[in-house]
């Protein structure tokens, strides 16, 4: 047992230790290797794989706007289709006149992987996942909106509690990334840290499988 302890402090140890350029460099050589033999398909995949993983890589309190928020978005539903044979069925409707804003950094693909695994992943109907960007007014909106297996009220109201108290100490809290992943909480709790704005993130279904919309309002900021 001490044995197999041991082991495995080190195998997390010698995890701990890999430099994300090397990876990246990693990646990217296999891209290439991939080109030089013809294997487009493979060469494409990888390169996906690097962008997704430089993106995650980002520190929460960097800025980021909204081309790349949806680029890493691309990034993972094309991962996605590889690994589950196309199964999920994306689409983007964008007002390109938007895409330089300056936004919080990772707030949008979180939420279409909520999207993924709690919403479509497991219907036994044709999933699809829809993105738009556009003005409404002095704001921007940005939706997501699955036909999947919806969310009950009192799920939405346990997500949407998240409330700020002590904004130094969250803001820290959120910016050590001490989970395994980025839920909605952090998102919304980002976002009214960024903007100082309560009303910045809306969650809709109609009931059981009737899909589920999430909405960002957030200013448009063009400074």
């Amino acid at each position: 047992m001490m044995t197999n302890h041991l082991k495995d402090a080190q195998l997390k140890y010698l995890q701990a230790q890999i430099n994300p350029h090397f990876l990246f460099n990693t990646l990217n050589a296999g891209a290439q290797l991939a080109m030089m033999e013809g294997a487009d398909k493979t060469c494409l995949f990888i390169e996906n794989m690097a962008d997704f993983f430089r993106s995650n890589m980002k520190s929460l309190d960097q800025d980021s706007n909204i081309r790349d928020e949806i680029k890493l978005v691309d990034s993972y539903i094309y991962i996605l289709n590889v690994r589950f044979s196309g199964k999920i069925h994306f689409y983007k409707e964008i007002d390109e006149g938007l895409l330089d804003v300056r936004v919080p950094s990772m707030i949008l693909q979180p939420v279409v992987e909520n999207a993924v695994n709690y919403g479509i992943r497991n219907i036994d109907y044709e999933g699809e996942i829809r993105l738009a960007v556009y003005k409404a007014g002095e704001f921007i909106d940005i939706t997501v909106t699955d036909n999947g297996s919806g969310m009950d009220q009192e799920t939405i109201e346990r997500v949407m509690k998240a409330k700020i108290e002590d904004r130094e100490a969250l803001k820290q809290r959120i910016l050590s990334r001490d989970s395994n992943g980025i839920g909605l909480g952090n998102v919304i709790n980002r976002l009214r840290l960024y903007y100082d704005r309560e009303e910045i993130f809306k969650i809709e279904s109609e009931g059981p499988y009737k899909g589920t919309r999430v909405t960002i309002h957030i200013p448009l900021i063009t400074d």
